[in-house]
């Protein structure tokens, strides 16, 4: 066509657009890859011997071994300060900012940073492959290798879209010769501006440089999600349904109250049976029994040991101390063994008065001696349980409790954090709480219609007993301090368990299917218009090339608003009601 300045033109702009795609999607890369950086390199090794500190690969530390963290080190894996005070930086991990105090006998994780002024002594209770930061890097990279049917659908359109496009241009650049070369020259001109503008750059990369800002910022928050279809099913949230223990409550439970009930068993020895069938038990009310036999100096006889240890999923627990069957469990396990209806009138109002102040109620009994005793454990409900129940409310989402705990005790709770009775189901065993969950997915199944999408529905929870209903939900969030197989079956993690994360995620979802949708829209109008200005003779190479890498720089930068800014803050943080 001999026409070199536009040949120029189109050199420089197709160069500069190079730089500029990178330069505007470097700031994800930069927020996933400072994800992937915390693992901890080496360790200060404290030799058990000599006491002499030995520096190894952190992936070198064996579970039980001392390290030392002096300031300004990561904390090499997940331990228990043995010796020493001072602050960690937890917001690589958690999100939050502020500094927490560590001092003897407290929790830290792996990939934290000591800030303050003092060395720790730290025990490791695991080696870093199971930290809690080599988690969050394997979800973290998980997540990035999950498609969203957003994006799946759009490269299907792409794979069909894109020969169309390429063999349109082509004949427009070699049949028309056949006719004039005038008309030759003018077809392969269009042709070429047509094949720039059809160009599917912005749309395709419309989609996932979205999911990447999302999933980067929520997990510079301490909130890990698995892959952009969770975000997309987040922005179509419904209705939430929660576990209470370890999720609206702390699950740090102290032991309240310890009655005897009948008069063959005095206190100590019913406290030491009841110690002894709960030790080996991995439920948080376990440990506050424990806890408290040991506070009242309960003496445990030798002899005595437990044999054939068995979990009741929802009920308690059961096993054989000195040849006798012991159970310990809540009030349905004791309907269902018919001992229940054997206490006296005045120990089953003593029980539910303590219910009814929100504490947790069990039950021991003795093979051939019935129930001999009941306790009462409070748990602490966290502190924005309140807050955020409102928060979601307000944005329309309903909430619902979920809890294997008795009537009595989860009207308790959930009167205190703004729940009504018909939003909460006590008495719960796991599989009831999976029909529960199902009841709620096909009633918003039900509601589809063609014109909108199919509604969804959260789990929120943190134990073994809630992994099933987990993985049937829409989509689940696991708390961070709960047990592993809840946040391997979940769907979402909040690393530190605070339930403000989980307004963030809520909020984060809505925001990123706006963009999507926003970033779609406008590539399908901008290669429209040009295309339009291109049929009608109108249009140029430049300008075409100018549009095409326009839209694409666009649709990039409106994805990256997702992203913290640079001062922590987040542009979708969700907002307070007034």
């Amino acid at each position: 066509l001999q026409d070199y300045t536009e040949a120029a033109a189109v050199t420089f702009l197709f160069a500069i657009s190079e730089w500029l795609e990178s330069l505007a999607t470097t700031r994800a890369r930069n927020a996933l890859s400072e994800i992937m950086s915390l693992q901890p390199e080496q360790a200060n090794l404290i030799n058990p011997i000599t006491k002499d500190i030995v520096v190894l690969p952190a992936k070198c530390v064996a579970v039980g071994s001392s390290v030392s963290v002096r300031p300004g080190d990561k904390i090499p894996c997940d331990g228990i300060v043995l010796d020493g005070s001072s602050t960690v930086d937890e917001s690589n991990l958690t999100g939050e900012s502020r500094p927490v105090k560590k001092q003897p006998n407290m929790k830290v994780s792996g990939g934290t940073i000591n800030i303050g002024n003092s060395q720790l002594i730290v025990r490791t209770t695991a080696t870093t492959n199971n930290s809690a930061v080599a988690r969050l890097i394997r979800l973290v990279e998980e997540a990035q290798s999950n498609r969203s049917e957003t994006e799946q659908l759009i490269d299907s359109f792409a794979q069909i879209y894109t020969p169309i496009v390429v063999l349109t241009s082509l004949f427009m650049c070699t049949i028309p010769w056949a006719f004039s070369k005038e008309t030759g020259e003018y077809w392969l001109y269009n042709g070429l501006i047509v094949i720039v503008i059809a160009c599917p750059c912005a749309l395709i990369i419309s989609t996932p440089v979205t999911y990447v800002a999302g999933l980067a910022a929520a997990a510079q928050k301490g909130v890990v999600i698995k892959g952009g279809q969770h975000l997309e099913t987040l922005g179509k949230l419904k209705t939430i349904a929660f576990d209470k223990t370890g999720t609206l409550s702390e699950g740090i439970f102290q032991l309240l109250h310890f009655n005897v009930i009948g008069q063959n068993r005095k206190r100590e020895e019913v406290l030491a049976y009841l110690s002894l069938m709960e030790a080996p038990a991995s439920h948080p009310l376990s440990d506050a029994i424990v806890k408290g036999a040991a506070n009242e100096q309960v003496d445990i006889p030798k002899h005595l040991e437990v044999k054939d240890h068995t979990l009741l999923p929802g009920e308690g627990i059961t096993g054989l101390i000195d040849s006798k069957k012991v159970f310990v469990g809540n009030k349905k396990l004791f309907d269902r063994l018919g001992l229940h209806e054997q206490i006296s009138k005045e120990d089953a109002t003593t029980v539910d008065d303590w219910a009814q102040a929100g504490g947790t109620i069990g039950f021991i009994s003795i093979e051939g001696e019935g129930i001999v005793g009941s306790y009462c454990v409070s748990d602490k409900i966290r502190t924005e349980a309140k807050s955020v129940i409102k928060e979601l409310k307000n944005i329309g989402i309903e909430t619902t409790m979920l809890t294997g705990d008795q009537s009595q005790a989860a009207l308790g709770v959930g009167g205190l954090i703004g729940l009504q009775e018909c939003d909460i189901k006590s008495d719960l065993l796991p599989e009831e709480k999976l029909v529960a969950i199902q009841e709620k997915v096909d009633a918003c199944q039900q509601q589809k219609k063609w014109w909108r999408s199919k509604q969804t529905v959260m789990m929120v929870g943190d134990g073994v007993n809630d992994a099933p209903a987990l993985a049937l939900a829409d989509v689940s969030v696991a708390m961070g301090e709960g047990a592993a197989l809840a946040m391997e079956t979940s769907d979402v993690t909040l690393m530190d368990s605070n339930l403000n994360k989980l307004l963030f995620v809520v909020n984060m979802g809505p925001r990123v299917i706006r963009t999507i949708i926003e970033n779609v829209t406008f590539s399908f109008v901008v290669k429209a218009f040009v295309a339009g200005f291109a049929f009608a003779g109108k249009a140029s190479l430049w300008a075409a090339i100018v549009s095409d890498v326009g839209a694409m720089l666009i649709v990039t930068l409106n994805g990256m608003k997702l992203l913290p800014r640079k001062n922590g803050s987040a542009n979708n943080e969700p907002k307070k009601s007034s």
